[in-house]
């Protein structure tokens, strides 16, 4: 009898019947082994009352978890949003404005021609080239 190796990947359906493989269980595939443990225990012998509030203790705690990282992750959205809002309106009050830029070891002084936010980054323009915000080393 010949036995087929195992990985460390779980798989739960996902739409049809295609199924994705992941690395961790969600709520909903904790829940689903669950269910399936509580349908397939031996009648003679349940399962220990102990042992289920146990489990569903944890099913609440990683559940609570689940929502504070949610959480978490839009606050931090919303903290990077703020950021990019702020170094924004710094960069485009020193439009018009004389500055000096440190790149690569060399000081370039000029005036600020313009701002531009590309993804994350807000970059001023000077003599053309752009720079970082944090790279002004002086306004006058």
């Amino acid at each position: 009898m010949e036995v087929s190796s195992t990985t460390n990947d779980y798989s739960y359906p996902t739409t049809g019947t295609q199924r994705e493989s992941v690395k961790t269980l969600d709520k909903d595939a904790f829940l689903q082994l669950f269910i399936a443990q509580l349908r397939n225990q031996d009648p003679s012998s349940p399962q220990d009352t102990g042992e289920f509030m146990a489990q569903l203790a944890l099913f609440s705690m990683m559940e609570q978890l689940t929502n504070m990282n949610e959480k978490l992750t839009d606050m931090n959205k919303e903290i990077d949003n703020l950021r990019l809002s702020q170094e924004m309106s710094e960069a485009t009050s020193l439009i018009g404005r004389l500055v000096s830029v440190l790149s690569d070891g060399t000081e370039v002084s000029g005036q600020v021609e313009k701002v531009t936010l590309s993804g994350d980054v807000v970059k001023i323009y000077v003599n053309g080239t752009g720079y970082d915000l944090y790279q002004v080393t002086q306004i006058q």
